[in-house]
């Protein structure tokens, strides 16, 4: 599966993104970086569905499924077939369609989406919240349990979300996308997830990330967050203004040549602190020393 934009244009009120050609691998994270007001958020509810492109569009894209539609072709007469092929076919019939154009039931079976500051009920308890994931499928207690389990808050279950730090509510959030799965999941985006947590749960967090991406899903991230960017990404598109300033594999994109332009301020690998050199901002020409 791949999501792709061609040609999109999106408008979020004066703010207008693109146009934008881009691809999404499955079995990969992609980071999105980019200055304040470059895009990225704009970029990311475009992806979920959330934000219809004013021209060009984002779609699915399965080679799985239109297999199993080849085979369905061939199989119509056995029964036991023919059930599994149409289970299969499902998504390529989604993917004919522009996200933005599915019903939220339809959108809900196919991605996950943690927006940058999620909404909670803080008279709900950290169970029935994370529960509300399911709110679009039939219930599924032990995906809820092992979801609150993968992000450290199975101790929490009983607390009242109003109750718990922002940070705890950021992990709340992330459970409940990881509740939501189904088999017929296939995006997870997931927008500035490390605002406010310790590095406790980022290192956990870019650990469940990659996980999610070994599963097969196509992971979206969008990151202030270099350090944590560069130990996560396969790939990353930079925003500015409005526009791609650069896009491609990590390894070509995070690097000093390439940042300092877009973000206006020096950068430097540095190595030892993931399996690969991390490309960093410096600090040593903005502080005074005294």
């Amino acid at each position: 599966m791949t999501l792709k934009f061609e040609n999109a244009i999106i408008h979020n009120g004066d703010f207008v993104l693109g146009p934008l050609d881009l691809q999404f691998r499955a079995a990969a994270v992609t980071v999105v970086i980019g200055p304040n007001g470059g895009g990225k958020s704009t970029l990311l509810r475009a992806a979920a569905g959330l934000l219809p492109a004013h021209s060009g569009g984002a779609r699915l894209q399965s080679e799985q499924s239109r297999s199993a539609h080849s085979q369905l072709e061939k199989s119509q007469t056995e029964h036991s077939q023919f059930e599994h092929s149409i289970s299969a076919r499902a998504p390529t019939l989604w993917s004919q369609q522009e996200l933005a154009r599915m019903a939220p039931a339809q959108r809900a079976h196919l991605l996950s989406f943690v927006p940058q500051r999620p909404e909670s009920v803080a008279g709900f308890s950290v169970r029935t919240s994370v529960e509300l994931g399911r709110v679009a499928m039939r219930a599924d207690a032990p995906r809820v349990q092992l979801a609150m389990q993968r992000t450290g808050i199975a101790a929490l279950a009983d607390e009242l979300v109003g109750h718990l730090s922002e940070g705890q509510r950021h992990r709340v959030a992330f459970a409940r996308a990881l509740a939501q799965r189904t088999a017929q999941t296939q995006l997870l985006i997931v927008d500035e997830p490390t605002s406010a947590l310790d590095p406790s749960w980022t290192r956990a967090l870019a650990a469940e990330l990659r996980h999610c991406a070994s599963e097969g899903l196509a992971v979206i991230v969008a990151s202030h967050d270099f350090a944590f960017a560069g130990a996560i990404a396969d790939d990353v598109v930079a925003l500015s203004q409005g526009k791609i300033a650069a896009a491609g594999h990590a390894q070509g994109i995070l690097l000093p040549n390439i940042l300092q332009p877009i973000f206006n301020v020096p950068f430097r690998m540095v190595e030892h602190l993931a399996p690969r050199p991390l490309c960093l901002p410096l600090w040593s020409d903005a502080i005074d020393a005294h």
